[in-house]
């Protein structure tokens, strides 16, 4: 178990249950086990026997509550968490599952006020601050999700993710000597996490001005490692700096390609290439691709410099390439699409749209692109309808909302207030 090999664990257990037939502690794995596999039908049939010698185990219990949320049994999981509670007042399991369950019968905020309660009481309140955030996020409220990251920040101390919530929270509330002290200590812990230093750029781009915003990003990545440089320049490019991160990158892109330094290749290709500089970006992708003739990147770089040129044919040879290579690459998937409509072909160019939506349903880059091409083709209504559906099935993104609005504003189709009223009130129509 403590391997995390479940499927060994449960072949142990079931050993030591086929020995001693009343063993509680076999049952009470097994149930759990075979629970969290999904495997309700072998999960009743440890929990049964495990209930017949002792009607209050807490595990048999949360294992039938789980099974009864699962199954959408709300009342059911309801009156089995009164039943740990009673038992196990002092413990997390019961008031989790009662809280889950008072979600499923609609009054999630009787479940969070109960959840928040106990937070307030235990000496370790981490699992109830995870669901209260897991219905905040849900719910898409911002001011509990923030309220809730200043409370959970300080119990993950190794997790950036509450603590840049917190900053964000903290920023909402003007607050600004917090928001230093968050970050600076971020800055100082992370310094060698791309992923963390991302999102502290993108954290201080929106709450800063652009330019601020631009200089933090430039400060942090002089003198980091070429990873983090590389991955830093890629956002200054898409903050609209991209001579500095050409800058940032030269260094690291001389003239000889090897294994450790492809990688900061393309990124300068693209840096090149997004400052205008077509042509050493040409030359710089073509070295790369001489290199390694399957790099993604370099390959859709090149496709971008053929698009440029119209030189269609080529560019989507590249872009079809570039897909092949790496099946989630989402700008491949819409530079064919982009070659498509170029040549005037709006057959394929719907296709190659349709194609680029269904691999990435939750990207609001693809849902731009393809609501710009059906508005150049003067398909307003069918823009709308795009934009709208994504709105409502993407409630809390606040690009999908921007878009959505635009859309709207723009052209007054009649799918901006067809759908639910308040997906119209929330769009401002």
């Amino acid at each position: 178990m403590q391997l995390r090999q479940p499927a060994g664990a449960a072949v142990s257990f079931q050993a030591a249950l086929d020995l001693e037939p009343d063993n509680i502690e076999a049952l009470e794995n097994l149930s759990i086990l075979a629970m969290r596999g999904g495997q309700f039908d072998a999960a009743q049939r440890y929990i049964g026997p495990l209930l017949a010698l002792n009607p209050n185990d807490p595990a048999g219990l949360l294992a039938s509550g789980a099974i009864a949320l699962a199954q959408r049994r709300f009342v059911d999981a309801s009156a089995l968490a009164d039943r740990i509670i009673a038992g196990l007042p002092d413990r997390a399991d019961g008031y989790i599952l009662k809280a889950r369950a008072l979600d499923g019968l609609g009054k999630t905020r009787e479940a969070i006020a109960m959840l928040d309660k106990r937070a307030a009481l235990a000496d370790d309140p981490r699992d109830y601050l995870y669901q209260i955030m897991t219905f905040y996020r849900r719910s898409g409220d911002m001011l509990g999700i923030r309220a809730t990251a200043i409370r959970m920040m300080p119990l993950y101390p190794d997790d950036p993710r509450y603590a840049i919530e917190a900053a964000r929270a903290y920023a909402a509330e003007g607050k600004q000597d917090k928001v230093n002290e968050v970050i600076a200590d971020l800055l100082k812990r992370f310094s060698n996490n791309a992923d963390v230093l991302i999102a502290i750029g993108d954290f201080w781009r929106d709450t800063q001005p652009l330019g601020v915003a631009r200089a933090q990003v430039l400060k942090i990545a002089t003198g980091a490692a070429p990873r983090v440089r590389s991955a830093l320049a890629d956002q200054l490019i898409d903050m609209g700096d991209p001579r500095n991160a050409a800058r940032l990158l030269a260094t690291l892109a001389p003239p000889e390609v090897t294994t450790r330094n492809i990688d900061a290749q393309t990124h300068y290709a693209r840096a090149l290439l997004a400052t205008g500089e077509i042509a050493q970006a040409r030359n710089k992708v073509d070295t790369v691709l001489r290199f390694d003739g399957a790099n993604p990147e370099a390959l859709l770089i090149r496709g971008r410099i053929k698009f440029l040129a119209k030189d269609y044919r080529g560019a989507s040879t590249d872009a079809q390439l570039a897909a092949n290579g790496d099946y989630n690459n989402e700008e491949a998937a819409l530079l064919v699409a982009h070659v498509y409509a170029a040549q005037g072909d709006q057959v394929l160019a719907g296709g190659a749209f349709g194609t680029a939506r269904q691999k990435f349903p939750s990207s609001p880059d693809v849902l731009e692109a393809e609501i710009d091409w059906l508005l150049s083709q003067k398909r307003t209504e069918e823009a709308a309808q795009r934009a709208v559906s994504f709105y409502r099935t993407h409630p809390r993104s606040g690009p999908a909302a921007q878009i959505a609005h635009k859309v709207c504003t723009q052209t007054h189709a009649m799918a901006c207030g067809a759908g639910p009223p308040i997906v119209a009130k929330m769009l401002g129509l």
